[in-house]
């Protein structure tokens, strides 16, 4: 755990990166009606948090959805896929049920944007910042805003 921050805190800043990310990115017309759906595998403490900002925010004009699952096969119309580290198992399989999709997974385990995640979460200097695979973004059809890019921590 982050020294000076806790838990709580640390599952707070990932959601808002999450939102962020959301809001700084353009998919293809077929995800940009009906409601903005994130989905989350298990039951981390960010679905919480992602809940608190969906009662207040949208993403354009998108009503945000959090949709609990437990497995890639229940994925479904989704523009994000959340994977917790402690599911980082299910990594491939996530990955592999989206490849053909617009929708854009978001993990927090070493390696993840190597393996085809878009947005990886990770600590550095007790500082939370992302990797960010542009490359699979754009061969899923998703536009990242530049500034986004630039914030990120690029991964090829």
């Amino acid at each position: 755990t982050m020294i000076g921050i806790s838990n709580a805190q640390v599952e707070k800043i990932k959601a808002a990166y999450v939102y962020n990310f959301a809001t700084m990115t353009n998919y293809p017309a077929s995800y940009q009606s009906g409601s903005f759906v994130i989905a989350v595998i298990g039951s981390s403490p960010i679905v919480g948090e992602l809940e608190a900002i969906a009662k207040t925010k949208k993403i354009g004009n998108q009503t945000i959805e959090i949709k609990k699952i437990n497995s890639a096969s229940e994925i479904g119309h989704v523009n994000m896929v959340y994977v917790p580290d402690e599911h980082k198992s299910k990594l491939a399989d996530v990955i592999a049920k989206t490849s053909s999709t617009p929708s854009i997974v978001i993990a927090e385990s070493e390696g993840s944007c190597l393996k085809g995640a878009v947005f990886n979460l990770v600590l550095i200097d007790q500082k939370l910042r992302f990797e960010v695979n542009e490359d699979k973004a754009n061969a899923k059809g998703v536009k990242l805003a530049a500034n986004l890019v630039k914030l990120g921590i690029p991964v090829k």
